[in-house]
């Protein structure tokens, strides 16, 4: 071989070997991309949230482009990674999916030269993944908080219904017990023609107490309705608070005389307030009612007080108390506190009757209770104008019963 040509082969020969060494450090990239591409589609997942996502879709980008650092942005306003101070070179795509644009990630400073159309196209195809893990990572904590809202609700309407079994048990034995009690004692009247006009008085008596039951109920019934359907009626008007309260205390007096409990109206401020006087004194009557029903030994007192811009009227027990952890539950309708439900009566509508009333006049209600203690209601109505002095009223601070 002469030796022209054998300059022309080593020519060839150092040609091929750089055709060679390219071929393989362009193949070794390939490699290195599909490689990135396989453990980004392995690891990106709907469980992993969008913080997870991101950090791996930086992470992975700086590694196989040989980045200094990167940087996330989402349109909602997350970033995650640092700009440098010193940029050489940088490559920026989109984050996108089938909605729209998502955010835009980036890299900066190429360890080795500068970032080529073969590291975009690498970084775009990423970037698309990372697009639609975020999607379908949205759409997987979309289902899980509907479905989490959806058993919250199933068992709310759990819980409701079974109140509302409870309730129609409830009702029904209440209703049952004094119409027993009338249409007995009404046939016995009947039947004796010859019977005592004093034994007649006290049947009759009986009946009385029996029908006002009936009617209590009755009414409990229909304004709960009303208030459900948002029919109940309220005719608002400043009023002198201790008008009410004292007219109410008066009025159940003889209850807590059957019991001989001690009943004292406090009277500390007067205070006038926009009330409907009808439907307050429906919360008065249920919670002395209650206060009176549920204390079989000691006092009952009420309390009439100004504190800020409020009026305030608290009842207080020395009754049979409520658990702790039935405080949160008894001004919902139908709820009984479990302690006394076998042994009270009620149908468990008159709390909730009261919130409802006590919210209409804008004001607020509090309770608090120690089992075996006794409980105090406080209701706080917002006044009508600046309160005035007791001694001018004329008011009695502890009215006779």
């Amino acid at each position: 071989m002469t030796e022209p040509n054998l300059a022309a082969l080593e020519e060839r020969l150092a040609a091929s070997q750089i055709e060679i060494e390219a071929l393989t450090q362009e193949t070794l990239n390939l490699y290195r991309q599909v490689n990135l591409l396989y453990r980004i589609g392995e690891s990106i997942n709907a469980c992993l949230s969008p913080t997870d996502v991101c950090q791996l879709v930086l992470r992975e980008c700086c590694k196989i482009l040989r980045a200094a650092t990167g940087r996330i942005d989402l349109d909602d306003g997350f970033t995650l990674g640092t700009t440098p101070e010193n940029i050489d070179s940088q490559l920026s795509v989109p984050i996108e999916n089938a909605h729209g644009h998502l955010g835009d990630v980036t890299v900066y400073n190429k360890k080795n030269g500068f970032f080529s159309a073969a590291d975009e196209k690498l970084i775009r195809a990423v970037a698309r993944q990372a697009g639609i893990a975020l999607e379908n990572n949205r759409l997987i904590q979309g289902l899980i908080s509907k479905n989490q809202e959806l058993e919250r609700l199933n068992d709310e309407l759990k819980a409701l219904d079974q109140m509302k079994s409870d309730f129609v048990s409830n009702v029904s034995h209440e209703l049952r017990t004094p119409l027993a009690s009338i249409k007995g004692f009404a046939a016995t009247i009947l039947l004796d023609d010859e019977m005592p006009a004093e034994i007649q008085r006290e049947f009759v008596g009986i009946i009385n107490d029996e029908s006002d039951k009936l009617s209590v109920i009755i009414n409990d019934i229909l304004d709960i309705s009303k208030m459900m359907s948002g029919h109940m009626k309220f005719d608002v008007r400043p009023s002198r608070l201790e008008s009410v309260v004292q007219e109410v205390v008066k009025l159940l007096a003889v209850l807590a005389d059957k019991k001989t409990l001690n009943l004292e109206f406090q009277l500390v401020d007067s205070a006038e307030v926009m009330l409907d006087p009808t439907r307050f004194a429906q919360v008065l009557k249920n919670l002395l009612g209650n206060a009176i029903k549920f204390t079989d030994e000691g006092a009952v007192t009420v309390t009439q007080w100004v504190e800020g811009d409020e009026a305030c009227v608290a009842i207080e027990d020395t009754g049979e108390g409520i658990p702790e952890d039935q405080l949160s539950y008894i001004f919902e309708k139908f709820y009984r506190v479990e302690n006394v439900v076998h042994t009270k009566e009620g149908t468990g509508l008159g709390l909730a009757l009261v919130r409802n009333i006590v919210d209409h006049h804008q004001g607020r209600i509090e309770v608090r209770s120690r089992v075996g203690e006794g409980s105090t209601f406080t209701v706080r109505l917002p006044l009508a104008r600046p309160p005035i002095e007791a001694e001018d009223t004329g008011a009695e601070a502890n009215p006779d019963r």
